[in-house]
């Protein structure tokens, strides 16, 4: 309780010590500044584009101490993604819609290059330019696995001067980030910047079995950039990324959902995971007289390696070990008519390549023999091998009329899955075949969408939108019978009325929009027959809806303060589990029911010889009570994570400060599941501080 009540202290005092500065200023005027939206593909401003968007900077994103993906929790209304306990995978909910496992219902892009698989998801951020979330499907423009929403980030530009810096933070549990930025021009035409970044932790929590941290970890990350600009009309930019982290894994308890508490970490055999993650991308921009023609290649590779203690227990029952390899290729033209058009009109062709190779061994304890009756030690060797191929073509089309603006775009897409599957098992050192499997399936998919939307004034609009979202079938990698080998698509149809303004001379802005969604063959995540793994089925029918609030406040120009809020309520309207269980009517799990982010940033100018600027910021967020699965029996009560960040700029080309997560020590569960009759939690992460410093060369 002390450590709660003086953080809280902390925040109140040292925000309250700038409140006359800031009274004192606040007949100054400032307007917010016009933001390009990049991931609508069209160069609208966020304000003007007709869709549920969210924008941070690079300053939003310091000050809320983003790091990766899951950091966006709530502050991004109606977004939320559990930490899994690795970076394996990271589920993705936008408005309810997301998956546990296999392909996302959400879509990743970084710097144009398209994350297709979960497992590249969660990697560090650094030197981040911005963060742009478009809630509702984005099927048109961009086709499959969008049908969630999508997450656009992109890092800092190359700059046509010589730039570096040296940044390092240092916190509690042995936590060290270290990124170094060097961006320098090679000719006139060309620049380019290198970066590179190193972060460890000793993990927070303890394996009592093992005496050993569950999630320590450490990150490699780098990254180059190189920017040609071969002519004013033609301008080329390249990309290549590695991260390269190793961890440990995983910090799992057995849970008790009578009485929501969960036991010790407790089990017997070293769990990790290893991943090495390679992306590059060229994108190449022609700028015609009337139309803007581009061009994107990109390639990624995955290769990971999971070993888990699958049971939790002390006990000596199941042991897996996975390898994965994953290559992909994505190729897009597109071509666009220019800004200063009448009638502004985007079309493009799509197609990739996706070859996924996995190796799972899952390895029979002692204690199991015993367990389950087995007539000796087994093993079991699964091997996989599924290319995927896809194509599309797409266009849209806006044409003004009055104050009025129509919308309409087109996509179609065609996707081949296919897969090769055997098992052996080795009993008593003896090898056989137990199954194999060699087929494909096909989707074929029209996604259109229907904008309508009006301009009251320079400052006041509404839109009214129509758009299908789409996810597309594929293969469970864990089955037992043949009616499971594969799960069919699913669809979403999400009607959507928004309201965007900016109020008091563009001090203020206020953003609406209200959804409702009707999703269809819902693919389900289920524990297997025998509950040694997990899987994906078709559901019925499901509901979302609900609304996001968004509001800005920039009363003066080195004040900012904010709230955010979404709500969603997402029900099975019918999901027939078995012959005897029937879900409809339940909440779907991982949906909490709302989010809230408020918060405030505040720069004081400085007039000493060593210190130029003193900046505050804070931020409180507040999740929603949620289900952890079907049946409703277990869940997470609504909980608030409070974070603050002080830091100060010289006259001497440093800053340096201190910011703090979780500063009141908030108690909570971040991930849940149920396997071999056992439900399982993680806890979230505790209090955190760090200090910081950076310096410019």
């Amino acid at each position: 309780m002390n450590k709660k009540f003086l953080s809280i202290i902390t925040v109140i005092t040292i925000f309250s010590s700038f409140s006359s500065s800031i009274k004192s200023q606040i007949k100054d005027t400032i307007k917010i500044n016009e933001v390009i939206i990049k991931a609508t593909k069209t160069d609208e401003t966020l304000q003007d584009a007709p869709a549920s968007i969210s924008f941070m900077n690079s300053t939003g994103i310091r000050e809320t101490g983003v790091e990766n993906i899951e950091d966006l929790n709530a502050i991004i209304p109606n977004l939320f993604i559990p930490n899994h306990g690795s970076r394996l995978t990271s589920p993705v909910y936008i408005r309810g819609i997301g998956s546990r496992i296999n392909s996302q219902a959400v879509g990743l892009y970084v710097d144009n290059i398209p994350y297709f698989e979960s497992g590249s998801f969660n990697f560090e951020l650094f030197d981040i330019s911005s963060i742009e979330v478009l809630r509702g499907p984005q099927g048109t423009l961009y086709g499959r696995n969008t049908m969630g929403g999508l997450i656009n980030i992109t890092t800092s530009p190359v700059l046509d001067q010589k730039v570096m810096t040296l940044g390092v933070d240092y916190g509690n549990y042995n936590r060290l980030k270290t990124v170094l930025h060097y961006n320098t021009p090679v000719t006139d035409k060309l620049s380019m910047s290198i970066d590179g970044a190193y972060t460890r932790s000793d993990g927070f929590f303890t394996n009592t079995y093992l005496n050993n941290s569950p999630d320590s970890y450490n990150l490699y990350s780098g990254r180059l950039k190189i920017k040609y600009d071969v002519s004013e009309k033609l301008k080329i930019n390249f990309v290549a990324s590695y991260e390269k982290n190793d961890e440990n894994g995983y910090p799992y308890a057995i849970y008790d959902t009578t009485t929501q508490t969960r036991s010790d970490i407790n089990y017997n055999e070293k769990s990790f995971y290893n991943r090495d993650l390679f992306s590059t991308g060229a994108n190449i921009k022609y700028d015609a007289s009337s139309f803007i023609l581009t061009s994107s290649t990109s390639y990624q590779y995955l290769k990971d390696e999971q070993a888990i203690d699958q049971d939790f227990t002390p006990k000596d029952l199941f042991f897996v070990d996975q390898n994965r390899k994953h290559h992909t290729i994505v190729q897009e033209f597109t071509i666009k008519s220019k800004n200063e058009s009448r009638i502004n009109w985007i079309g493009g062709v799509f197609g990739f390549l996706q070859n996924k190779d996995k190796d799972v061994d899952v390895f029979y304890g002692d204690d199991a023999v015993e367990m389950y009756h087995l007539p000796g030690p087994i093993t079991k060797y699964k091997t996989y091998s599924q290319p995927t191929t896809g194509a599309a073509a797409y266009g849209q089309v806006s044409i003004p009329f009055h104050r009025f603006n129509f919308t309409a775009g087109i996509r179609l897409d065609y996707e081949r899955d296919d897969m090769e599957y055997n098992y052996d098992m080795e009993l008593n050192g003896n090898y056989s075949n137990v199954q194999y499997v060699d087929t494909f399936n096909t989707y074929t998919q029209i996604l259109p969408k229907a904008v309508i939307s009006y301009m009251f004034n320079s400052d006041i609009n509404t839109y009214v939108s129509v758009s299908k979202g789409y996810k597309a079938g594929g293969f469970n990698s864990t089955f037992e019978r043949d009616e499971d080998i594969s799960f069919d698509p699913e669809s979403s149809i999400n009607y959507e009325w928004g309201l965007k303004s900016e109020l008091f001379n563009r001090r203020l802005s206020v953003n609406l929009a209200m959804f409702y969604i009707d999703w269809k063959d819902q693919q389900v995540y289920q524990p297997v027959p025998s509950g040694h793994g997990a899987m994906l089925k078709n559901a019925g029918r499901t509901t979302s809806k609900g609304f996001e609030l968004e509001t800005t406040y920039t009363p003066i120009s080195n004040f900012r303060a904010w709230m955010n809020f979404g709500y969603n309520d997402v029900t099975y309207d019918d999901y027939q589990n078995s012959e005897t269980i029937d879900y409809s009517g339940n909440k779907l799990p991982y949906i909490p029911v709302f989010t809230v982010s408020t918060g405030a940033s505040y720069m004081k100018k400085l007039n000493g010889n060593f210190c130029k600027s003193l900046t505050f910021a804070a931020d409180y967020r507040y999740i929603g009570k949620f289900y952890w699965n079907d049946a409703n029996s277990a869940y997470q009560s609504g909980y608030g994570l409070l974070g603050a960040n002080i830091s100060i700029n010289t006259h001497k080309n440093f800053r340096f400060g201190i910011y703090g997560k979780n500063l009141l020590d908030t108690d909570y569960n971040s991930f849940y599941f149920e396997a071999l009759g056992n439900s399982y939690v993680q806890q979230g992460d505790p209090l955190q501080v760090s200090g910081f410093v950076k310096i410019y060369f």
